[in-house]
This record gives structure tokens, sequence and C-alpha cells, in this order.
């Protein structure tokens, strides 16, 4: 038995009827109350009847009546005034002076429940309901994906806005950080991000227009400028030189960024090089994406290509096929998903603006899917995502629910808990 399970029961009202107290007294559940995220008893706000009194307070639930002691709740002052001990094993008798009764619930579970429950925590499988994922009926599954999509949305919209703080709240600089960020995809996310904060976004605007500047700065803040392996770098190298002694620049350790086992076209020198066309040609770019109503405008101002020195190169030196590194769809819509429309919603609540989630709907559903792993696991298992707003929704399921095996927390579990 685990107190996660027993938390599930209460919330849900879950329990046999007809229930009594180790002394005997009815209990009767009018309100389970709210489950407490935070330090303190296990849910609040509780009305339940005992005997022919109604109270209403505080709820703890424990495996057994023990952990009352081993928890050391008996000398805590936030746990002298609750209404109720709900425990799965009375396994001794709480002293005179704990005005509370105690529940114990070992003969009003459902074993049925506990086994299914079981079942799912054993699962070696993808996902653990896997084998019963297609018998939950769909409007369940939909709401559990809506469910998913906003917590991602509220994780991504968290982290964000502490580099809005951290930036007093500059909403272009941590744009211009975030977006840097997103320019890494998984492998290089962090050195971008770190190449962001070490280069200001107002400096590299005292070199709009001069886009071998924006690329000596990227490029050697970066670490990438060390030595020279060939003209053009040498020339940028000159160029960073300069510039480092001008403003006391400090670059990242070159260490940080990762090829090994990326596509050519994600490496790091062609994304460094994109990434100072897109600063170079644009400005206002935030205020500008929150203000595209369509995906393909947001396509337009995001669309962007490195320098020709890169036409033949994937890295300094190393001559290649002649290609314009150009960044494709599916990198843009990657950019739109992790960075544009979660600073969207943002933007919205910086400048009051209120009608900026359902834009984030309207895009998302206008996104096409991603094609990722977790994506293909969820087609292998009969789940096919049309478009990114259920791609997203997959990967927050799969990623903070299935595989934590958090199946109590989510709709498709307790569908599959209670079917009859």
């Amino acid at each position: 038995m685990t107190e996660a399970f027993l938390h599930y029961l209460w919330k849900n009202s879950m329990l046999q009827p007809d229930l009594q107290s180790t002394l005997g007294q009815t209990i009767t559940i009018i309100r389970p109350g709210n489950l407490n995220e935070d330090a303190g008893p296990d849910f609040t706000e509780s009305i339940i009847k005992i005997g022919e009194e109604i109270w209403a307070g505080n709820v703890e639930i424990h495996i057994r009546t023990s952990d009352w002691f081993k928890h050391g709740h008996d000398k805590d002052q936030a746990y002298q005034n609750i209404i109720l001990h709900v425990v799965f094993e009375n396994d001794m008798s709480l002293p005179a002076e704990a005005k509370f009764p105690t529940l114990e619930l070992k003969s009003y579970i459902d074993n049925t429940l506990w086994n299914r429950y079981q079942s799912l925590l054993l699962s070696k499988d993808w996902i653990p309901c896997a084998r019963n994922f297609h018998e939950v009926f769909p409007l369940t599954v939909h709401s559990m994906l809506e469910n998913a999509l906003y917590r991602r949305l509220e994780r991504k919209v968290e982290d964000i806005s502490k580099i809005v703080t951290i930036n007093k709240n500059n909403l272009s600089e941590a744009f211009y950080i975030i977006l840097a960020r997103s320019y890494g995809l998984k492998a290089n996310a962090q050195a971008f991000e770190l190449l962001a904060k070490s280069l200001p976004l107002n400096l590299l605007a005292r070199h709009k227009g001069n886009i071998f500047q924006i690329e000596a700065l990227l490029f050697g803040q970066a670490g990438m400028l060390s030595q020279a392996c060939d003209e053009y770098q040498d020339k940028l190298r000159n160029e960073y030189l300069f510039l480092k002694n001008k403003y006391g620049l400090v670059p990242i350790p070159n260490q940080l960024w990762r090829f090994l086992r990326l596509r050519p076209a994600n490496f790091p020198t062609l994304r460094i090089s994109q990434l100072a066309d897109l600063l170079n040609k644009s400005s206002h770019l935030l205020s500008r994406l929150t203000e595209c109503s369509s995906i393909s405008d947001m396509e337009e101002l995001l669309s962007c290509k490195a320098s020709s020195y890169w036409d033949t190169h994937y890295r300094f030196g190393e001559i290649s096929k002649l290609k314009p590194k150009i960044t494709g769809k599916d990198f843009i819509h990657s950019i739109i998903i992790n960075c544009v429309i979660p600073f969207m919603h943002i933007y919205g609540v910086y400048t009051g603006k209120t009608n900026y989630l359902k834009n984030i709907e309207s895009l998302l559903s206008e996104l096409p899917a991603e094609n990722n792993k977790i994506i293909r696991g969820w087609e292998e298992i009969g789940y096919k995502a049309k478009d990114a707003f259920e791609s997203q929704a997959l990967i927050e399921l799969k990623t903070q629910y299935c595989n934590l095996k958090l199946c109590l927390d989510c709709r498709i579990g307790h569908a599959l808990l209670t079917q009859k």
C-alpha cells in the first residue's frame, strides 16, 4: 500500500460506505477537501460528519497509525488541530490527548482498484497503460491532453519568468536569451544560453547592419576563434579581438559545444551564423512576433540564412559540397513552439492583453505534429498526433506522467482504474 493511493481514494471519494472510526463512531465524508502540496496536513478544508456532529478542518493520512510519531507530527503545531487521522492499518492507539478520531481503511478499500493500480506500477511497457490505452473514451483522452498541454506551457512560462526577473523585466533581453537557447535544440541549449548571457542584446544592437561584426562577436564569445583554420576564420578572429578589448568581453569555454551525433544541419557553427543573420535583420522581433495571427507570418519573420562562407562549410576549415544553409520549417516550428508561444503568454501578462491564450491554442493547432522518438512511440501504441497541440501534450504526458508512473494523477489512468 502507498500513501499516494490512499490520497487518491480519499480525494475521489472512492471508499466503500458505512465508515466507522476505530472507536465505532459513524463517519460520513461530506467534502474530502483539497490536497495540500506544501508542508502541513495532507488535506485542508475537509468537511466530515463524525457521529452526529459536522466538523470542518484538516485531515492527515498515513499507512499506519504509528507513522504519526515517526513523522514527528506529535511535536508539530501544524498537526494539532486535525479533525481526522486516516490510516490503512491501525497498528497502535494514539494517546488520550489526541482529540481526533482514527479511521482505518483496510476493510473499506476495493481490492480490484489496488490490483489494477499495482499492474500499472509493475508494467514494463512503454507507458504503464499501453495495453489498455485504446479502451479509454476519446473525450477522456482529449481532456487529459488539454490538461497536459497547459501544464507544459505553465512549466515553460515559469522557467522563462525566472529569466525575465533576472533581467529586471526586460522582455527583449529575456526573449533573446530564450531564442538563443532554442537555437541549440537539446544538445547545445545550455551553451547557446550562456553565449547569449555573455553578449547582451544592446551590445549587438550597436553593430546592426554589419553582419560580419555580429558573427565575429557571436563566434568569438562562443570560444570558436581561439585559432584560425582558414582566411575567413582569421578575419573573424582579428575583428573579435578588437571588439573583445573594446567591450571587455570574456568568452565561454569552447568545450561546451556538442557536434557528436548531431545532423550537420544542426551543428552549432551553422546555428550561430543563422542566429547572427536573424539578429542583424530583425528589429523589435518580440513585439512583431506577438502581433502575428498565423504561422506563415511567424515563419517569414524567423526565416534566416547562414553567411555565404557556410554555403561550403559545416565547420571552420572543412570544405563541403555547396549548399546554402537556410533554416528549415521544422527548425522554425521548434523555435515557435519552445520560445515564441511561451513568450506570447508572458507578453500578454506584462502588457495586459488577454487574448494571447486563445491565439496560442490556434497557433499550436495550425502547426504540424512534431516528429521525434516520443511521438513515434505514441503512434506505435495507436495514437497519432494530428498537430503540435497534441504532440506537445503527448510529450508532457509521457515525460511528466507515464515515465514517473503518476497514473493516479492522470485522467486516463483514473478511467482505467475505475472502468466496469
